[in-house]
């Protein structure tokens, strides 16, 4: 009995300890400065200063004011926004348990996107997404996608050749024929498939409704019971709307995926995977294995779009480093064959090119923001549990002391004596994300641009398009305000470089199997 006593006492008097610790700990962090930025107002916080247009040119400048470290609230939303490489490698690398969550906002679950592992908090639920989708994604797997890689590209060749004016179109539905065949194994119709235009529609919600401060039902949660005719209820009517083509995306390409032969798609070899399971463990599986295609389809079909779209806006603007390419592509593979994946450690400057894409005009130029979990001290300053940190990657990507000059389009800057130069770090560290939610198909993505810019820049000659009077017109590098940023359109004229690449074009040549 006395043993007992002594025993809860001991432990009542170490649970204080460890509480006082923690309040002390905590108190001390509390009692600490939040990171400077604009002096925010009452209720509202910073909600009004919140740039609209262009935003991570916006948090740039602003560091010329407050700092690397710039902190602002939406309504009662502390959000941090991070300009430097090495604040956003100490915060969402180094103390990503910490920094790994996210913020499940409101018009994410209104427009049905709550399934996506991008949108998850930080969990265990997350964690099996995680695992399910680097299983078939990671470094290692992903060369077991290059034969359907380079046989898409062909056919992006062939597209751009029928109708060569439309290719920005012919990005975004190639791209979706060749992700639909690796993690569905679905044959796609040559124009209008079902599938690509639902997702185009799927993707746009996610562009809008995800990029923070877009909407105020996610600083105010109770403007979803506002009801939808109501002036400034508008998101009620998109959020419907959208959650359609979302929820279509991910049930359609499932019910239409091929899951009878393990070596036809990913989606076969998860059901293969859960064969053996019946009742409310299989619903689970299936419902993460849904989940999982549904991400590696929605990635696929919209992020290396823009960064290919970027490229013919280079090649536009840049003829010198078009013209570098191509004659390293005729050194390298000659004129009687299409680029391959053996090629790529011997074409060095087509690799720059796709480095400087994703630097040059990056994809996702605010990071999709993190969430922490506790109260944290960095640099002196208080960051509040609850905070979004968000990785200001295009500012990060143009910091004129890594990449000087960094508007232009420099493939020079990554090499030296004619190879990659290790010294100069590459775009993908930041581009993808960081810590625990660094995109995971960044490798397959890399397969995907290599060989698309490699075959382009081997059979088609890229120059502007002309006006009536036959003088070349002017284009200008101008992105898009969305969390997915791609080129505003242009026009450029897409030609064979001669007769013999038009027969590489149209298959008629030496062709991998």
């Amino acid at each position: 009995m006395l043993l007992n006593l002594t025993l809860a006492v001991s432990l009542t008097g170490l649970i204080l300890i460890l509480w006082r610790m923690y309040v002390r700990r905590r108190s001390a962090y509390r009692s600490l400065p939040l990171p400077p930025g604009p002096k925010p107002l009452p209720l509202v916080g910073n909600a009004f200063e919140l740039p609209t247009t262009l935003p991570w040119r916006t948090y740039a400048q602003w560091s010329d004011m407050y700092g690397d470290m710039i902190f602002v609230r939406a309504f009662g939303t502390p959000m941090l926004i991070l300009n430097t490489l090495e604040d956003s490698v100490e915060l969402l690398e180094k103390r990503s348990s910490i920094f790994s969550d996210r913020l499940e906002t409101e018009m994410v679950a209104l427009m049905g996107w709550d399934w996506n592992p991008v949108t998850m908090g930080y969990s265990q639920w997350w964690r099996r997404h995680r695992r399910g989708f680097h299983q078939y994604f990671n470094q290692a797997a992903v060369s077991a996608y290059e034969p359907k890689i380079y046989n898409s590209a062909q056919q992006m060749l062939q597209r751009l050749y029928n109708e060569p004016k439309k290719f920005a179109d012919h990005i975004r539905y190639q791209f979706g024929v060749n992700i639909l065949s690796v993690v569905y194994g679905i044959d796609v119709a040559e124009k209008g498939d079902e599938h690509i235009l639902i997702a185009e529609k799927a993707m746009q919600a996610l562009a809008e409704g995800f990029n923070p401060g877009a909407f105020w039902v996610d600083f105010l949660p109770i403007l979803k019971y506002v009801p939808a005719w109501m002036p400034g209820a508008g998101f009620r009517t998109k959020a419907a709307d959208w959650k359609l083509s979302t929820s279509a995306m991910k049930e359609k390409a499932w019910a239409d995926a091929v899951k009878d032969d393990v070596n036809s798609s990913i989606a076969a070899k998860l059901a293969e995977r859960m064969s053996h399971l019946e009742g409310e463990e299989l619903a689970e599986e299936e419902n993460v294995a849904k989940n999982v295609c549904g991400v590696a389809y929605a990635g696929g079909i919209d992020t290396t779009v823009s960064t290919l779209h970027s490229f013919f806006l280079a090649m536009l603007l840049y003829p010198e480093v078009q013209r570098r390419a191509q004659q390293q592509l005729a050194e390298v593979v000659g004129p009687n064959r299409l680029p391959e994946f053996s090629d790529q450690p011997s074409l060095p400057y087509i690799d720059a090119i796709c480095k400087e894409c994703m630097r040059w005009q990056p994809v996702v130029p605010l990071n999709v923001p993190h969430r922490s979990t506790a109260d944290d001290e960095y640099k002196g300053y208080l960051i509040p549990k609850g905070t979004l940190v968000i990785q200001n990657t295009w500012a990060i990507l143009h910091n004129p002391e890594e990449y000087p000059d960094p508007e232009e389009f420099n493939p020079n800057r990554y090499l030296k004596d004619g190879e990659l130069n290790p010294e100069i770090r590459d775009p993908s560290i930041t581009a993808f994300g960081a810590g625990r939610r660094i995109c995971p198909g960044r490798y397959f993505s890399d397969l995907t641009l290599f060989m698309n810019v490699a075959c382009i820049l081997h059979t088609f000659d890229i120059t502007p398009a002309l006006d009536d009077h036959g003088k070349p017109i002017e284009v200008e590098p101008r992105m898009q305000t969305a969390m997915l940023s791609h080129p505003y359109p242009f026009d450029c004229i897409i030609k064979p470089r001669s007769r013999l690449a038009e027969t590489l074009i149209l298959g008629q040549g030496h062709v991998k199997a």
